[in-house]
C-alpha cells in the first residue's frame, strides 16, 4: 500500500447514471453516458460536486488497516467513480486485490494505476501486499510490462543527476491561545510522515487538547506526486548511489536542527520536544538521539528506530533523554513490532521510556496524543 494522502480529491467524471432528489419533485435521473442528452442549465445538474467523499476514503483506509480488504476495495471503488485519475487510490485498490489473492484483478488495477500516473516500480516490486499473487503468470506479466514501460519513459528523459544546493522550505507554526511574546513556552516540532506536508500535519494541534506550547510543523524537503497532490519525504533515494541517499538523510537531520535554532531565535522557549509520525518518527529517533542536548524529550508515533543509522555509542550517549513511544496494534504499514523493538532497545540502554499501544492502525491516536501532552508536563 502507498501510505500517503488519505483524503481523496475527486473530479466530475462519472460514467453511470446518477439520481438527484429534488425537494418537491420526483428524482432526476442523469445519464452521463449520453452527454448530448444533458441539460447544463438544469439547476441541480452539478449537485454531485457537493457529495462528501472523505468519509469513504477514511472507511477504505480503516478497513485496510483492520485487514478487511474486500470492504476496503468497496470504498476505494466508490471514490474512484468520481476520479478515475487518482493513481494512489487505484494502486491501493490493486493492493487489496493482491491481499485477497486475486491475481487477475491485482494485475488489472496495477495497469490502471500506471496509466493514471503511478511509476514507483521499486515500491511495487517490494510491496508485501502482493506476496499472495507474486509468481502467478498473469500478475508477473503485468508487473514486467509496467516495469518496461516505466523504464522506457525514464530513459527518454535523459540522464539523472542530483545537485547539492541550499533551498528554502515551508514551516507552519501554531501559537497557544494565550500566547504572550514576553513569556517563554515549550516548543513542539512535529515531523510528518511520508507523503504528507506541513499544511496537513499542522492540523495535529486540534488533537492536543488544551495545549500551552508552540507547535511547529516543518515541511520535508523532497516532493513527489501523490495522485493529484504533492507529498513530501524526509529523504530521497538516488538510484545506484547509496552515498547520495545517505547524504540526503544527513542533510534532513541538519535541516531539522536548523528549525530548532530558528524557532528558538524567533520565539521565547523553555524546552524543545521533537514529535514524529511514521517516516517522521524515524527522523525523530535519529535526529533526537544524535542531538540529544537540544531536546527535553521525543514523542514517537508509528515509526521505527533505524539502528543502521545510529551507532551504539550515539544511543548510549543520549540515555538521559525521555522518550514517549506509541504504536497501533493493528498497524499494517509500520508493524507494531517496530515500536516494541525501539522500546526494548532504549530501555536496555537505560532510557526513561513511556510506551503506549492502542487499538488501531497507522495513525496518531488522539487519546494517546493527549497522554503524550500530559507526559511532557511531568
Amino acid at each position: 500500500m502507498r501510505d500517503f494522502s488519505k483524503c481523496l480529491v475527486f473530479s466530475c467524471l462519472v460514467l453511470s447514471p446518477i439520481v438527484f432528489a429534488q425537494a418537491s419533485t420526483k428524482p432526476t435521473v442523469v445519464n452521463w453516458t449520453q452527454p448530448e442528452s444533458l441539460n447544463p442549465l438544469q439547476e441541480n445538474i452539478g449537485d454531485f460536486l457537493d457529495v462528501d467523499l472523505e468519509p469513504y476514503a477514511k472507511k477504505a483506509y480503516d478497513a485496510y488497516q483492520a485487514g478487511n480488504y474486500q470492504e476496503a476495495a468497496r470504498y476505494y471503488l466508490v471514490g474512484l467513480r468520481y476520479d478515475i485519475t487518482d493513481a494512489n487510490s487505484i494502486y491501493n485498490l490493486a493492493c487489496c486485490y493482491g491481499l485477497l489473492g486475486k491475481d487477475s484483478l491485482a494485475a488489472k488495477y496495477l495497469k490502471r494505476a500506471e496509466k493514471a500516473g503511478f511509476d514507483n516500480i521499486e515500491h511495487l516490486k517490494k510491496d508485501p501486499d502482493f506476496e499472495k499473487v507474486r509468481g502467478k503468470p498473469v500478475f508477473d506479466a503485468a508487473v514486467d510490462s509496467i516495469d518496461l514501460r516505466i523504464q522506457k519513459k525514464k530513459e527518454g528523459l535523459g540522464e539523472f543527476i542530483v545537485i547539492d544546493a541550499p533551498a528554502l522550505f515551508k514551516c507552519r507554526v501554531h501559537l497557544p491561545e494565550d500566547y504572550d511574546s514576553t513569556k517563554a513556552f515549550p516548543l513542539v516540532i512535529g515531523l510528518h510522515g511520508l507523503g504528507s506536508s506541513a499544511d496537513r500535519f499542522i492540523t495535529l494541534w486540534k488533537r492536543f487538547g488544551q495545549s500551552e506550547f508552540i507547535y511547529a510543523a516543518p515541511q520535508a524537503p523532497y516532493p513527489f506526486s501523490v495522485g493529484k497532490e504533492i507529498g513530501y519525504s524526509w529523504y530521497t533515494r538516488i538510484p545506484g548511489d547509496s552515498a547520495k541517499t545517505a547524504l540526503s538523510k544527513m542533510m534532513s537531520e541538519n535541516y531539522i536542527i536548523d528549525i530548532v535554532r530558528e524557532m528558538s531565535r524567533r520565539y521565547k522557549t523553555n524546552g524543545v520536544y521533537l514529535l514524529g509520525f511514521s517516516q517522521g518518527c524515524g527522523f525523530t529517533y535519529t535526529t533526537g538521539i544524535k542531538h540529544h542536548e537540544l531536546f527535553k524529550g521525543l514523542i514517537c508515533f508509528g515509526g521505527w528506530l533505524d539502528t543502521d543509522w545510529l551507532s551504539e555509542e550515539a544511543i548510549e550517549a543520549a540515555k538521559g533523554l525521555r522518550i514517549f513511544i506509541a504504536h497501533g496494534k493493528q498497524d499494517n504499514v509500520v508493524e507494531y513490532d517496530n515500536g516494541a523493538k525501539a522500546r526494548n532497545l532504549l530501555k536496555k540502554h537505560g532510557y526513561d521510556v513511556t510506551f503506549r499501544d492502542f487499538k488501531g492502525g497507522h495513525t496518531v491516536n488522539e487519546e494517546v496524543l493527549k497522554q503524550a501532552v500530559k507526559w511532557m508536563k511531568r
